[in-house]
């Protein structure tokens, strides 16, 4: 296992960017509460703006895809979309504050799990097995 452990680690960390970058991009093209989730997003979440652009990106590429963020994200939303019309300049600090439903706190909680899983990905490919060779270089 320890063979294919940096392999591992980078493909849980393209899966779990892929997955951040659709609901992101979908939250960002809701109706009613899109527009307040960029800007501010880009105000205050660096990480989460660049998610968001991606996840356009990536829902003008492939529509399904964008469909499948869009919807995740309305329903993971759905208990937050009361007080994020209502308040729109603080919809980062709601989303990130406060835990509204199941799916919004893993979605949120997700954005923390990319950095740490590069790193995992980092090390895991700095510490790969290397092949031995026993005799040097060519034989004559």
């Amino acid at each position: 296992m320890r063979k294919y452990l940096h392999l591992v680690a980078a493909l849980l960390f393209v899966l779990v960017s892929l997955w951040q970058c659709l609901f992101w991009g979908g939250a960002s093209t809701l109706p009613d509460i899109g527009a307040s989730i960029r800007r501010s997003a880009m105000r205050e979440a660096p990480l989460v703006a660049s998610l968001i652009v991606c996840g356009e990106l990536l829902g003008k590429v492939v529509p399904a895809l964008g469909d499948l963020g869009r919807s995740w994200a309305r329903d993971a939303l759905a208990p937050a979309t009361e007080r994020l019309t209502a308040d729109p300049g603080v919809a980062m600090d709601l989303l990130f504050g406060e835990s509204l439903s199941s799916s919004q706190r893993l979605a949120t909680r997700g954005v923390y799990a990319l950095p740490v899983l590069l790193v995992v990905a980092l090390l895991a490919w700095y510490r790969r097995p290397r092949q031995v060779r026993m005799l040097g270089a060519k034989r004559r």
